[in-house]
């Protein structure tokens, strides 16, 4: 039982009882300068506050957030960084700190960060940057804090960096030349024949023009032509 600026005492301070059975816990006032003492009761285990029990309501102190931070992003584009919290009560409140510093809720409201433009939801954890610029590139972290007290996640960087616009004209550069060259070639082995399959079942040869009423014929045998004339009337 923690109180401030008065004296306490309690008429059981270690109590044994079994798992499901009711205790009953004294807090007892002897002296007070104040006449609206805070009393509130406190779990603590491995020298940490598990839990408080404040005006009737038991306050759990969060856990460890779960922090997602992007950790590279082109400059001027937009990024999302998320922290949650699911065992604090009542739930907690989030704030972002880069490189240790805190993170005002709007960015526009501290002159320290005119060359950034994000803004961060302090009941949902989530901090948004519209566009992100160089100066927004650190080591990230999240805290999680309500009345029974506070828990933060590791650090993770988030890179800003420049996109290489002349090598990326370059490179479609050299793969529309690569096309146009391909495209060339084919067309040249078209001209040339490449792509004609020539090749024909038994001797090619090509007719003579033959005049009217002249009919010519092969003979295998002899490999040759003969012709026999006739006249229709």
């Amino acid at each position: 039982c923690l109180i401030g600026a008065v004296n306490l005492k309690s008429s059981n301070r270690t109590p044994v009882v079994q798992e499901f059975e009711s205790v009953e816990l004294s807090c007892i006032i002897t002296d007070s300068q104040t006449s609206d003492p805070r009393i509130e009761w406190k779990k603590i285990q491995d020298d940490q506050t598990t839990y408080v029990f404040f005006d009737n309501k038991i306050q759990v102190k969060p856990v460890t957030p779960v922090c997602r931070v992007p950790k590279a992003v082109p400059v001027g584009k937009m990024a999302t960084l998320y922290c949650q919290e699911s065992e604090g009560h009542p739930r907690p409140h989030y704030s972002w700190y880069r490189n240790d510093v805190p993170l005002p809720t709007d960015s526009r409201a501290n002159p320290r960060f005119r060359n950034s433009s994000f803004h961060l939801n302090s009941e949902t954890g989530t901090l948004v940057f519209t566009a992100v610029h160089k100066d927004d590139s650190g080591q990230y972290y999240c805290i999680a804090s309500n009345d029974a007290g506070s828990a933060r996640c590791e650090e993770q960087e988030m890179e800003v960096y420049d996109l290489n616009i002349g090598g990326i004209i370059g490179g479609v550069l050299v793969v529309l030349a690569v096309l146009a060259l391909i495209t060339l070639g084919i067309c040249c082995a078209y001209r040339r024949g490449y792509f004609i399959n020539n090749k024909q079942d038994g001797e090619s040869y090509k007719n003579p023009g033959k005049p009217d009423g002249v009919n010519y014929i092969r003979t295998d045998e002899e490999g040759d032509f003969r012709h026999k004339s006739s006249f229709v009337i």
